[in-house]
Parts: C-alpha cells; sequence; structure tokens
C-alpha cells in the first residue's frame, strides 16, 4: 500500500514512500506555505514512532489518515488565541501565529507538532481521563522523545513558586495538586516517576487512559504511594 500525501490548494499531490497511512495537509494561508512541507515531513516520520513510544510497535495506528490543517487563525470561545489544537486525526495549526513566533523561536512550531500530535495517538475518546494527564503526556512525548531536553524536576523557587518557562502559564504554589497545571509540569512529574519509581509508569497510564481503565489507584499500585504523596515529593527535590 502507498502512503499519500495530498496537498491541497498550493501545492499539487504528491505520493511519499509506502506504508500504512496519509498525511493530508490543507493550506488556507499563504504566509504558512514554507512550514508546510516541515511539518509533513515532521508527522510522517513521528506518527508511528510516538505510537511506538506510548504503545509499543506492534499497536495499531489510530488513523490510516492525518490531516494538518493551517487556518488563517484560531481562537477560543472566550476570544483567547491559541496555537493549535487537535481533534480525532486532524490537527489545527494557527498559521499567523506560526508566523510570528517563528521569528523568535524557530523550532517551536516543531515541538508544538508533536505535541498535538501525540494527542492524534492517544484518541482516548471525548470525555476521557483528566485533561491535566492528557496534555502531560502529550508534553512529556515532545521534551523527552522529540526535543529530548526534558528533567525530572521544576524549576522553583524556595516558596514553591515556579520560575522559568512556566511562569507565564502556571502561577502560585505548586506544593499542593501542582499536577493539574499540566503540560510541561505534569511532563516533568511523568518522568521523574519513571526515573525514579517505575519505568513503565507511563505507558500504563497511557494504555489506562486508552482503554478506559483510569484511576488514581495506578500511581500507589506502580509507584508506591499515593499520587499526592508522590507530588509532594517530586516538589521537595525539585526545590534541592
Amino acid at each position: 500500500m502507498y502512503r499519500r500525501l495530498f496537498l491541497s490548494l498550493l501545492l499539487s499531490p504528491v505520493l511519499w514512500g509506502t506504508g500504512l497511512y496519509q498525511i493530508r495537509t490543507e493550506v488556507k494561508v499563504d504566509d504558512a506555505k514554507e512550514f508546510v512541507e516541515p511539518i509533513r515531513a515532521l508527522c510522517d516520520e513521528w506518527y508511528p514512532k510516538i505510537s511506538a513510544a506510548l504503545f509499543g510497535p506492534d499497536f495499531p495506528l489510530p488513523f490510516e489518515e492525518v490531516t494538518i490543517v493551517f487556518d488563517p487563525k484560531i481562537v477560543t470561545q472566550n476570544e483567547e488565541e491559541i496555537p493549535a489544537y487537535a481533534g480525532k486525526n486532524v490537527i489545527h495549526v494557527n498559521s499567523p501565529y506560526l508566523v510570528r513566533t517563528h521569528k523568535d523561536l524557530p523550532d517551536d512550531y516543531k515541538g508544538m507538532l508533536a505535541h498535538e500530535l501525540t494527542h492524534v495517538v492517544q484518541h482516548y475518546g471525548d470525555g476521557t481521563g483528566p485533561g491535566w494527564l492528557v496534555e502531560g503526556i502529550a508534553d512529556y512525548v515532545r521534551h523527552k522523545y522529540y526535543e529530548k531536553d526534558i528533567e525530572a524536576r521544576l524549576h522553583l523557587d524556595a516558596d514553591g513558586q515556579i520560575t522559568g518557562f512556566e511562569l507565564e502559564r502556571n502561577k502560585g504554589q505548586f506544593e499542593k495538586n501542582g499536577y493539574l497545571a499540566g503540560y510541561t509540569v505534569t511532563g516533568a512529574f511523568l518522568y521523574w516517576l519513571e526515573t525514579s519509581k517505575d519505568k513503565t509508569i507511563v505507558t500504563a497510564l497511557n494504555r489506562a487512559l486508552h482503554d478506559h481503565k483510569y484511576s488514581t489507584a495506578l500511581f500507589e499500585e506502580h509507584c508506591g504511594a499515593s499520587l499526592d504523596t508522590l507530588w509532594q515529593s517530586f516538589v521537595q527535590q525539585s526545590k534541592r
């Protein structure tokens, strides 16, 4: 079976390699055309890699086709602009945001796509599992496997306030229930659990979410303590 890439609007259809899936793009903004090929190549390479990391090499891909849509702008119902989002097998990219951030952070959009592509692979179904954990796993994949810059700690000051990159998104104390912040905060926590408690914890959580069997009891089962107790230990070692 051939894996086809359909570049609509700006590009003609192109045939790509062999395999069991297709990567399709829809380009709605002229300014985005320079990013089409790098993003197509990233998704083509990393779609099966991310699946293998979370489910194992023999687990079937959730979709035979993944579509990346380059939209004119993406805002939430609260009129908040967001860089991208994924729904089922479609990733929507905010093209103006991508163009703006590319000037100062030229490779950040690639990490963003790795995060959204992880959501496609997760495919847990609507309303399955807590959002903080779903987003945490996606950033865990982004930073461990793609960007390879993950750390098994947070950057906290002596008062437990987070510093650095995550400050703008997450303000306040992280002593209690800080894992609810999701994204890189939860991703770092998951990596700490993996490296210090149980190397299978992330794949176990991911599979439980996929099979609709997730509960916080999994943390104690795999790591020997409750979720809150594990978090407190993580915070304390992050202050050192």
